[in-house]
């Protein structure tokens, strides 16, 4: 007998937002992303603040380094644990916001892969050798 597909599948929502005060505290949404894994979700974030670092003032710098060398292992841990993350960095008069939360994502859909854009799953074409 046929076990039925699952129906509701774990994972990891992320995102990262940004406000002003001189927008009236408007946040406006620059990036998400859905993956599987709580490991993913703090890469994701990683990544992310890594590509930003050098723009950043001296202060959100030490912040942004002290996240990347320690912090991000108690992020993993406590989303492994079900609890959601963040990490919030102060660049002049604009705050930056990365967060990570558990999630059940209805399958409604297969899901396409974290680092695959689209249309990769039709190329047919040759294939790196490793």
């Amino acid at each position: 007998m046929n076990r039925p597909t699952p129906v509701l599948l774990r994972g990891y929502g992320c995102e990262c937002h940004t406000s002003r005060p001189a927008n009236g505290d408007a946040t406006t949404l620059l990036g998400s992303v859905d993956v599987d894994t709580a490991l993913q979700a703090v890469r994701w974030i990683r990544v992310a603040v890594r590509t930003l670092s050098p723009a950043l003032n001296s202060e959100a710098f030490e912040e942004a380094w002290q996240w990347l060398s320690e912090d991000h292992h108690d992020a993993l841990q406590a989303l492994v644990q079900g609890e959601p993350v963040a990490l919030t960095l102060q660049q002049g008069s604009t705050t930056i916001q990365w967060t990570a939360r558990p999630v059940q994502f209805l399958k409604l859909t297969p899901r396409r892969s974290v680092n695959s854009p689209t249309g990769t799953q039709e190329y047919t074409g040759p294939r790196p050798e490793a």
